[in-house]
């Protein structure tokens, strides 16, 4: 392959290669002829070239630069992330392709490997799908808590996905309002008290939502430990300790306080009130 040795001029006038850390050359755009990468004023264009040798690609600015794919697929083979935090704007997907049995290719796809089991909120906390691993696990950060993707967290919590057919946050009581959708509960009208569950994480009008009908269940607030609670006849989505006795009310036992933020879901309808 052809290359291209770049020149400096001593201070005795004699051409000398560049080679240290302190000889820099900046260029304002530079292009290779026969259809290869274009850099221009607005970043890098590969102009349809193979990426797949690219190593140890860095951004200056990894909080705001990005990969854009303008056109298709974005096709990751051998390409890693260097730096954490850096977002790919996509126009399309991204693809993974079939690796083998082989070392080179199971080492593919990597996540970081956390020093301790995730508990920390992440800068944009609202953000789903953050992914590290701990203790042979793959822990994913849900939007409001980090939750442990191997068989034991599985066993411990049942959930369904449905749709949002409000805006819901993280624990909150819902029932089934249409087809595969789902609206906050509240205990003052039969129509709206049949608990199938509650919300594993926020979600917004029309966005899908895992809704958690048994186990134990994160993301409550002053809870009392040991306490049956009911479903709230006053405020849409909300459990209460109280037992609801409003003449109309619809008496629904969600379930038993864990701890002061977590609550062992056992849905019970016990009546409605006269």
């Amino acid at each position: 392959m052809a290359q291209a040795l770049l020149l400096k001029i001593s201070g005795n006038g004699v051409p000398l290669e560049m080679d240290t850390t302190a000889d820099e050359i900046t260029l304002l755009s530079f292009s290779v002829t026969g259809g290869g990468p274009v850099l221009s004023g607005t970043g890098l264009d590969m102009n349809n070239q193979d990426v797949s040798d690219v190593k140890n690609l860095s951004f200056n600015a990894p909080s705001s630069n990005y990969i854009n794919a303008t056109a298709g697929n974005l096709i990751i083979d051998n390409i890693m992330r260097k730096d954490l935090g850096n977002t790919m704007a996509l126009a399309s997907d991204i693809l993974f392709g079939a690796v083998g049995d082989v070392a080179a290719q199971l080492d593919s796809f990597k996540v970081p490997n956390a020093t301790a089991a995730p508990t920390a909120t992440p800068a944009a906390s609202s953000t789903q799908g953050y992914l590290v691993a701990f203790g042979g696990s793959l822990w994913m950060w849900d939007g409001s808590a980090w939750n442990d993707l191997g068989t034991s967290d599985t066993a411990n919590q049942v959930g369904n996905s449905y749709t949002a057919e409000e805006a819901v946050g993280a624990a909150k009581a819902l029932y089934i309002s249409s087809a595969d959708s789902v609206s906050l509960a509240k205990g003052d009208a039969a129509a709206t008290a049949g608990v199938v569950g509650f919300s594993k994480a926020s979600a917004l009008i029309t966005a899908p939502v895992t809704v958690v009908s048994e186990g134990v269940l994160g993301g409550f607030s002053l809870l009392t430990a040991g306490a049956r609670y009911f479903l709230s006849p006053a405020t849409a989505g909300a459990i209460t300790a109280t037992l609801p006795v409003g003449a109309g009310n619809t008496i629904v036992q969600v379930g038993y306080a864990k701890a002061a933020d977590k609550l062992h879901i056992h849905i019970e309808q016990m009546g409605r009130r006269a």
